[in-house]
């Protein structure tokens, strides 16, 4: 089998054949000579979990959300908990089937927050209703209250700036962490996924600067899928050097006739350097009164994205790709026609 280095480069085509073993990967290439850190697999898996905080992006809903749950309550599409669902509330808060404490429905949000349960520290940035998330979500899933620290967006041109900007926004919370995931509210998510990236990149990082290597500072599980509509692109050696996101620049070419990898919205990083990147790129790009003005982003929207942060990392080759999610962590609840294909993507993740 190939090293998780090769994995996450040249030889990512084998990598979700390779998906189970990535923690064993991961624990090898951190100590190749002891053959893993003291203490065995699991001792190595809660010593980067103890020090990674979680960031869950759970502040919005979106104007085609809003626009799409309003049609489907006016053609009466809406039954049970759903319809008598606040639209004030974020998207996250919807009510879809519960595979996760046996009830009859739970928030969309909350499949996002069990996936990051086991990491040392949680953060989730919000605009209001902390309450209904801490009842609805936290108290459901029975997790510990204090554990899960609420932060609430500013609006300093009267709407949100990006994901990239609430994470700075809040960095303060987290920049002291060796490592940081963040994921979405509104998308599926996948535990083991999320521990076996977060294993490899503390390898990956930890192995490079250990043997002299260019750094490794940020981490994007993918998922192989047929005609992704912004595929990323990848070097000779399968490392990313860009990401066709619609804020950045959009549709890009896939990877062949038929296929490409896309990114499902999960993000690793070494937090000290997601840290300093966003401070550059606030020192940059930042227009008092105006908001970000990034080369290749729609100029109305000023926005800084997390997407942003990755491509700059691509481009000085400090990220790298892992290709071991499923295709259906691809699909996220951005209006409620996504509602039903979610539900079925959670099923297939979970096993069910």
């Amino acid at each position: 089998m190939s090293g998780l280095r090769e994995l996450s480069g040249f030889r990512h085509g084998e990598a979700f054949a390779a998906r189970s073993a990535i923690p064993l990967l991961a624990y090898e290439l951190a100590d190749p000579v002891a053959g893993g850190p003291a203490g065995g697999l699991e001792a190595f898996k809660a010593g980067v979990l103890a020090r990674t905080m979680s960031l869950t992006l759970l502040a919005g809903s979106g104007s085609r959300w809003q626009s799409t749950l309003a049609a489907a309550r006016t053609e009466g599409r809406l039954s049970g908990a759903a319809a008598s669902f606040d639209a004030g509330l974020p998207r996250g808060l919807f009510p879809v089937r519960d595979f996760l404490t046996g009830g009859e429905d739970i928030p969309i949000a909350a499949y996002s927050i069990a996936a990051l349960a086991g990491t040392g520290g949680h953060l989730i940035v919000v605009r209001g209703h902390e309450e209904a998330i801490r009842r609805d979500i936290i108290d459901r899933l029975g997790l510990d209250r204090d554990k899960w620290v609420f932060f609430t967006q500013e609006a300093p041109l009267g709407r949100p700036l990006g994901h990239g900007d609430a994470a700075w926004q809040c960095r303060r919370l987290w920049r002291d962490w060796d490592w940081i995931v963040v994921n979405f509210g509104g998308d599926p998510s996948s535990r083991p996924t999320v521990e076996a990236s977060l294993l490899a990149l503390a390898a990956l990082s930890t192995a490079a600067a250990r043997d002299g290597l260019s750094p490794v500072d940020c981490l994007l599980p993918v998922a192989r899928v047929a005609d992704p509509t912004y595929p990323i692109e990848l070097d000779d050696s399968g490392r990313p050097l860009g990401f066709g996101h619609n804020k950045l620049r959009g549709k890009r070419e896939t990877l062949d006739a038929e296929y490409g990898y896309a990114n499902i919205g999960l993000r690793m990083y070494r937090s000290s350097a997601l840290a300093a990147m966003l401070e550059d790129f606030r020192a940059t790009y930042w227009v008092e009164g105006r908001g970000y003005a990034i080369p290749g982003n729609d100029p109305e929207g000023a926005e800084c994205a997390l997407d942003n942060i990755d491509l700059e990392f691509a481009r000085q080759g400090r990220a790298r790709i892992l290709p071991i999610a499923m295709s259906e962590e691809l699909s996220p609840v951005k209006s409620f026609p996504d509602v039903g294909r979610f539900e079925v993507s959670m099923a297939r993740i979970l096993g069910l």
